[in-house]
């Protein structure tokens, strides 16, 4: 699910609202999110 998530989240699909969404909902962890925006 990170893989996909970073992806979308690269093509602009998915915003920095959506990966706090995933991070309450537990599909992420806060340091997958911030890893992920530090990728952008």
């Amino acid at each position: 699910m990170f893989e996909l998530i970073k992806k979308y989240y690269r093509m602009g699909i998915y915003t920095d609202k959506d990966l706090e969404t995933f991070v309450g909902a537990g599909q992420l962890t806060r340091e997958q999110a911030d890893e992920i925006r530090e990728a952008k």
